[in-house]
């Protein structure tokens, strides 16, 4: 029988330094109880307006401050119809009081005694002298219906 050659393991359990780094680095990472959250870098979020809605929303903008104005303007007229109504119901009452007291305020007699005293005479006796006044009678005015017959006329004469 032939004898085996004697197997020596030289090296088998030596690990040279470059490799030991390159061991260590094909371990498996260990997972911690406690994860961290990870850092993302920011993304810019670009929102695409488009120029048509753009300006339908200022013009929305503008529209309801018009709006807005046309309101403000038309709480102030009421305010100010109100107080035209207030003045002008007040200005009534004056006027009837007033115009209650010169019909009562005045004498007729007093009246008749000055109007004589200046030259005035009683109706009684003033001569009535009749006088006739012919007036002629206005034209009609033509009506539209009367300018177009009047046209045909001229158009077929």
């Amino acid at each position: 029988m032939v004898q085996k050659p004697e197997i020596q393991y030289v090296g088998q359990f030596y690990v040279y330094g470059s490799e030991a780094r390159e061991a260590a680095s094909r371990q498996l990472p260990r997972k911690s109880k406690y994860i961290l959250p990870e850092i993302r870098p920011q993304q810019e979020r670009r929102v695409y307006v488009d120029p048509v809605a753009l300006c339908a929303m200022v013009v929305a903008v503008v529209m309801l401050a018009a709006l807005a104005l046309g309101a403000i303007q038309i709480s102030e007229s009421w305010h100010e119809y109100d107080a035209m109504e207030r003045y002008l119901a007040e200005l009534k009452k004056e006027n009837s009081r007033l115009e209650n007291e010169y019909r009562e305020g005045f004498d007729l007699e007093e009246i008749r005694s000055t109007a004589l005293a200046i030259g005035m005479v009683p109706m009684s006796e003033v001569k009535v002298i009749p006088v006739r006044v012919t007036v002629p009678e206005p034209e009609q005015e033509t009506t539209p219906w009367d300018e177009i017959v009047w046209f045909l006329k001229g158009l077929f004469a």
